[in-house]
């Protein structure tokens, strides 16, 4: 890989701000609109083009903006891709399962979610992030924070399945027992913490997070990363196999992800409106989306991103989570290597690093 002056990576796609384009992106923008493209996973559409189907861990909604303001400018149609994405939610299938099974080309997770599908033997690997910071957060009434670890005992906290493991993990490592917590499954609508039916409730504070202050609710927010989970959200993963054999597909999908992304936060309002009336889940609410969708800008394009440009990954984070599930005993050192669960490879070739 090729670096700057600095020692830096160079990146034709730097991002320094929030209102501007850099690297000749300005250029980018305005493309024709490319419709959603239907139907399953598979090398190639009838159209000729290469198909990358992406399952997303959550509904879809501005958390998602930049995939789908890839398809409306035109980015993926433009690299030659057929993008399609399937909806998340509480009850559908694991990100990681669709992947593992072929149903997804790619789908999104976070550093511990790759970890423990590596661990239980699923070959997943990380190839992008899109956030450098993750808004993954136990959210309670400001009037009876949940502030740390320690005030989970006794608590009730609705939580998706998957997540559980992260929380048995940071309280066995703070010494708490987790059997004492009493979990129980999340919606796509906090109003059941508003309505005092959970202490805690586990969204992104982003989204739902959004969606309790714009009804009114005064929160606490304790995110994961500060109760001890390391690293990025909105992983982006894919199989080993599918990264050997269709590295150069996934590049340029990468590549359309950038532009999609970069597009997002140079027109959050815009974004909205496309989500609420034409991309997202039915119902959504525009205020709240449009809300969010300005709050992408500090989640998105900082820390590694703004070094070397978005959706950015950095082995070290990765690292971190290994130690983390080392010292919480989900695995013994050395069972997994950084190499087995990271790689930069895919998103140095779409930002054009040799």
């Amino acid at each position: 890989m090729t670096r700057n002056s600095t020692g830096k990576l160079a990146t034709p796609y730097l991002i320094t701000g929030r209102r501007r384009f850099l690297g000749g992106m300005g250029a980018m923008a305005g493309v024709g609109f490319a419709p959603m493209f239907l139907g399953g996973a598979g090398p190639a559409s009838a159209q000729g083009l290469d198909k990358v189907t992406h399952q997303l861990g959550w509904i879809k909604s501005i958390q998602f903006g930049g995939h789908f303001a890839a398809i409306e400018q035109g980015y993926f149609e433009e690299e030659g891709i057929e993008a399609e994405f399937l909806a998340g939610g509480p009850n559908a299938i694991g990100t990681d399962v669709a992947i593992a099974t072929g149903q997804a080309d790619t789908s999104d997770t976070d550093v511990d979610g790759t970890i423990r599908s590596r661990i239980g033997g699923m070959p997943i690997k990380a190839i992008a992030a899109i956030m450098q910071k993750a808004p993954g957060a136990i959210m309670s009434l400001a009037e009876s924070p949940l502030t740390s670890l320690e005030d989970f005992p006794g608590k009730t906290i609705a939580l998706p399945t998957g997540l559980q493991p992260q929380i048995d993990s940071l309280m066995t490592a703070a010494g708490l027992d987790s059997s004492e917590v009493t979990f129980v499954p999340v919606g796509t609508d906090p109003g059941m913490l508003a309505a005092g039916q959970v202490d805690g409730y586990y969204g992104w504070a982003t989204n739902q997070g959004v969606m309790l202050m714009t009804r009114g609710v005064d929160i606490h927010i304790a995110y994961m990363n500060d109760l001890g989970v390391p690293g990025y959200a909105g992983v982006i993963t894919a199989t080993d196999e599918t990264i050997a054999e269709r590295g150069d597909v996934l590049t340029r999908w990468l590549r359309a992800e950038i532009r999609g992304w970069q597009w997002h936060l140079e027109n959050p309002e815009e974004m909205a409106v496309l989500m609420v009336e034409k991309y997202g889940q039915r119902g959504l609410d525009l205020e709240a989306q449009t809300a969010e969708s300005k709050l992408m800008a500090d989640f998105v394009p900082i820390g590694d991103a703004a070094e070397n440009g978005l959706l950015w990954v950095d082995p070290a984070v990765f690292e971190q989570g290994l130690a983390f599930n080392v010292a919480a005993g989900t695995m013994e050192e050395g069972a997994v290597a950084v190499e087995d669960v990271v790689t930069q490879e895919l998103i140095a070739a779409a930002h054009g690093v040799a």
